[in-house]
């Protein structure tokens, strides 16, 4: 016989039956217990038999045969004449699973989606549907919800642009204990109502986030994230930088600088036309959103006409000329020290890159053969192919037209004496000039951060960010008051709107340089529950994901 453990009962015999195995026991007690009175009887009724499912056994699934009893109930006071034996150990009364495999679908049912665990189960031995996982998550106990005294609050996306709901997190313990269905006031007050005691809320810039505070846990000292201040900092710099873009660009012209050597590489017929037309449909664009704004439309209004998203709408209106799309400079290489042994073999007339890159392995770089090959190919003479019939008629040319690149080099102006490149990019690369440390700069970006200092409103945002990310940093909140007035009044009408949003935001500004408590632990759990929904296949219940992320955690 198996070792097969069935608590209460006497195993008579084990047989198969198909891919199943039938084990047939008798129960042992003399005695039952009535449901109704709690009195004891020893007399038999009848006899039957219940057939529940049962945990697999080597791959195979297992099929009880019970001969239970029906008892007579001897308390004359008893509304009940007869009941049957309970079976607390093995089997539920009226279920078709024994206890112990309904608490292993229980398992899967928390961590896996019903398909995915229904797939799962069958192959192991336990025959189940996806709805029955999905009733046994949905019929879980309601988690018990622990009141913390410091919570951390933030959104997640159910899906990305459409619809979010809000995770509460223990930054005590740092531990999930709530989700909420949606990122409202009201849903935060809520739940704040419903659990007083909360003494310290972490949370974003979000306006509704903080009215919700306030509704709910008037008495509360919130805390606004660093991380998010200094995000919205550096948007607000970047959109600065946006609108002085274009004088930046007449201010490289008129000086004389040239563009830092930008390398591309050779691009077919079509991959050229397409680019160009792409150009001028992206400038057609431009030129109707700037249209809709000075006729006097919002924002709002012209990316809800045109179909565009309000931050693209926003820039073109703040650019002031035609945004191009600016090149961003590559990346440090590996090949990067063994460059003025490159130039000088080249300047031989060596052109080889085969034999260039066996010449700097023996030198010590690790890279592979495509690095130099690539640094190699800009450099290569090579002609230009011309445009095609249908592409001179696509973009309207006249005259031939090379459709090929050569090295993409820009050539200085003729000057007395060389005048160094800079390396004016995009304002989503220069804002970083702005922010970051300059004892952290090389050469060149050094470079590039004094000339666009050159201009006085630049000059003055660079200053309000090197200061602004020093105070953060440090958590000088004394400092805090004399950088919001200057922020104020300094002309730049994105810091003082950015400014200004502080000022509402007073108290858990200045918070935010006295404690030390963040959002850190809630995005990690945020990036957690990203999991998980993927895990689900994007099925179930709000409360089956809110399950899943407290009971997982």
């Amino acid at each position: 016989m198996l070792p097969f453990s069935l608590p209460g009962f006497e195993i008579q015999e084990c047989s198969r039956e198909g891919a199943s195995l039938i084990i047939t026991a008798r129960a042992l007690a003399a005695t039952a217990v009535c449901p109704t009175c709690q009195y004891i009887s020893h007399r038999v009724h009848s006899y039957y038999t219940r057939s529940p499912h049962d945990l697999p056994m080597s791959g195979q699934t297992v099929q009880l045969s019970l001969h239970v009893r029906r008892f007579r109930c001897q308390n004359q006071a008893c509304q009940r004449q007869t009941f049957v034996e309970r079976l607390p150990e093995v089997v539920s009364p009226r279920a078709r699973r024994t206890i112990r495999l309904n608490g292993t679908l229980t398992l899967f049912a928390m961590v896996m989606s019903g398909q995915a665990g229904s797939r799962l189960l069958n192959q192991i031995g336990m025959v189940t549907s996806a709805d029955t996982l999905l009733r046994r998550a949905k019929h879980l106990n309601e988690p018990a919800v622990t009141v913390p005294l410091v919570l951390g609050v933030d959104d997640f996306a159910f899906r990305r642009g459409r619809t979010y709901g809000t995770i509460l997190v223990d930054l005590q313990t740092h531990r999930p204990i709530d989700l909420l269905p949606e990122r409202t006031a009201d849903a935060l007050s809520s739940w704040l109502r419903a659990h007083p005691g909360v003494l310290i809320i972490s949370r974003d810039r979000s306006t509704e986030y903080a009215r919700g505070a306030s509704d709910g846990a008037p008495q509360s000292q919130q805390v606004a994230d660093r991380f998010h201040i200094l995000k919205n900092f550096r948007e607000a710099v970047e959109r600065a930088l946006k609108r002085l873009h274009a004088s930046l660009l007449e201010q490289q012209q008129a000086s004389g600088s040239p563009q830092m050597p930008r390398y591309k590489r050779r691009r077919s017929q079509t991959e050229i036309a397409t680019a160009k037309v792409a150009r001028l449909r992206r400038q057609a664009r431009y030129e109707e959103v700037v249209m809709l704004y000075k006729q006097g439309m919002s924002i709002l209004g012209i990316a809800d006409q045109l179909r565009m998203s309000r931050s693209t709408v926003r820039n073109f209106v703040y650019a002031g000329a035609f945004p191009e799309r600016a090149t961003a400079l590559r990346t440090k290489s590996l090949l990067d020290p063994y460059v003025p042994y490159l130039e000088q073999r080249w300047a031989q007339g060596c052109r080889n890159a085969n034999q260039l890159w066996k010449e700097v392995v023996a030198q010590g770089f690790t890279g592979e053969y495509k690095v130099v090959n690539r640094w190699l190919a800009p450099r290569r003479e090579k002609p230009g192919r011309k445009h095609s019939l249908r592409e001179k008629d696509l973009l309207g040319l006249e005259t031939e037209e090379e459709a090929g690149t050569h090295s993409q080099r820009m050539e200085p102006k003729e000057a007395s004496k060389p005048v160094e490149p800079i390396s004016l990019e995009a304002p989503r690369h220069l804002v970083w000039l702005l922010l970051r440390d300059p004892s952290t700069m090389d050469t060149q970006e050094r470079r590039t951060r004094d000339f666009i200092r050159q201009n006085p409103l630049i000059a003055r945002l660079s200053d309000l960010a090197q200061d602004f990310v020093t105070l953060m940093s440090e958590g000088d909140f004394e400092a805090f008051d004399l950088w919001l007035e200057a922020a104020l009044r300094c002309d730049i009408p994105d810091v003082e709107s950015f400014a200004q949003g502080l000022q509402k935001d007073y108290e858990a500004i200045k918070a935010a340089l006295v404690f030390s408590y963040s959002n850190g632990p809630v995005e990690g759990h945020v990036n957690r529950l990203k999991y998980i929904k993927r895990s689900m296949y994007g099925r179930g219940s709000f409360e089956l994901l809110r399950q899943r992320v407290l009971d997982v955690a």
